[in-house]
């Protein structure tokens, strides 16, 4: 079993622990399950607002991001963000049990039994920020019936005038009600691959952490979430560069042949930043993802038309090259979600003095009646 320091400490342990080949492929399984259904969601919105596939293609390649679309568009997009969604809390959790088995001394627990193990609590997982989105869904439809009732003549701008004080109340309930919900996205797939808690005990851990350890809950957040970008983007920069040392050693015999597949490759991925994304933030991701992964992110080159051989090989790089991109965003991903259960760990430990890596599993078993004696 692995002696933590129930401190900060053992939350820069994110980096070494994310960094194995077993978190990476349930990383980027769940990845590629959770693009398959935004993809198919997202391209069938845009279809809807009157796109065809070419076109959204050549725009937004294979991960796009609305800019605009219709009222009914934005939501099949939005049932895509949900999909993607429940596919990374599962995955989360998946990844949380294996690291907490890993804690606790074991380090070949199987993923096939970390995905049965997520897949059989999905409800929990799921279910605990859900909860908590209906419950402000329901005080939000309230606030909504007040206005209506504010309308009436007379009576309408009097009982508002009353209800002016439950109302803030109510609006203040509303912003602890939508921090607890990131905490629960954030942080139940930890609670979940570590104790395996239902829905309401999930919940109940959230706002535990929310209300006894505040500042060391966003504290560490912020700590996870610069590790994760950061290693990253690291990542990235390694792998570009290895990426480049390979096509430059294969350049020196083939040629522009190799510069042909390396652009074809290059041309079936662009990222895009929409403009609802705040200034700064879009900016910064400029910046760092042409340091990082070179400015052909965002501006690709075009593809080159070649013979059915090159076309075959284009084809192969492309899945080379999007496999490359989908390690790197798993590695960032694997990073949070291992982040997330150590801090759970120290988190639990200092509210409520318990080392949940030295419980152990309680084992039902059946008892069996004892015969009867026999006469003799």
């Amino acid at each position: 079993m692995t002696k933590l320091h129930f401190n900060y400490k053992d939350v820069f342990r994110a980096l070494r622990l994310a960094f194995s080949a077993k978190k990476l492929a349930m990383m980027m399984w769940g990845w590629f399950l959770a693009m398959i259904g935004y993809i198919a969601f997202t391209y069938i919105a845009f279809m809807s607002a009157g796109w065809t596939f070419i076109d959204t293609w050549q725009i937004y390649k294979i991960f796009p991001i609305p800019d605009t679309l219709a009222w009914y568009g934005w939501i099949i997009w939005f049932v895509g963000v949900i999909y993607a969604l429940i596919v990374f809390l599962i995955t989360g959790t998946a990844i949380a049990k294996v690291t907490y088995e890993q804690l606790k001394g074991d380090d070949f627990f199987q993923m096939t039994k970390a995905f049965k193990y997520a897949t059989e609590r999905m409800k929990s997982v799921v279910m605990s920020p859900f909860l908590v989105g209906l419950f402000i869904a329901a005080i939000a439809v309230c606030g909504l019936i007040l206005s209506l009732i504010g309308k009436i003549p007379y009576f309408g701008e009097l009982f508002t005038g009353i209800m002016i004080i439950p109302a803030f109340v109510a609006s203040l309930f509303i912003v602890y009600l939508l921090i607890i919900l990131l905490f629960s996205v954030l942080f139940t797939p930890a609670i979940v691959g570590t104790t395996g808690n239902d829905t309401f005990d999930s919940l109940f851990e959230v706002f535990s952490m929310l209300n006894e350890q505040p500042a060391r809950l966003i504290w560490y957040t912020v700590i996870l979430a610069f590790l994760a970008k950061f290693g990253a983007l690291v990542f990235a920069f390694f792998i570009r560069i290895a990426f480049n040392v390979g096509a430059n050693i294969l350049t020196v015999f083939m040629g522009d042949k190799m510069i042909v597949l390396v652009e074809n490759a290059a041309s079936a991925f662009r990222l895009t930043i929409p403009y609802w994304c705040p200034e700064a933030y879009a900016i910064l991701w400029d910046r760092l993802i042409s340091i990082f992964c070179g400015p052909m992110a965002f501006m690709p080159p075009s593809y080159q038309t070649v013979n059915a051989t090159m076309t075959i090989a284009s084809i192969i790089m492309v899945l080379v090259y999007y496999g490359l991109i989908l390690l790197v965003v798993s590695y960032g991903m694997t990073v949070w979600y291992t982040g997330t259960t150590c801090a759970y760990l120290v988190i639990t430990k200092k509210k409520d003095d318990k080392d949940l890596l030295a419980q152990t599993e309680e084992i039902v078993t059946a008892q069996i009646p004892e015969p009867p004696p026999v006469d003799k």
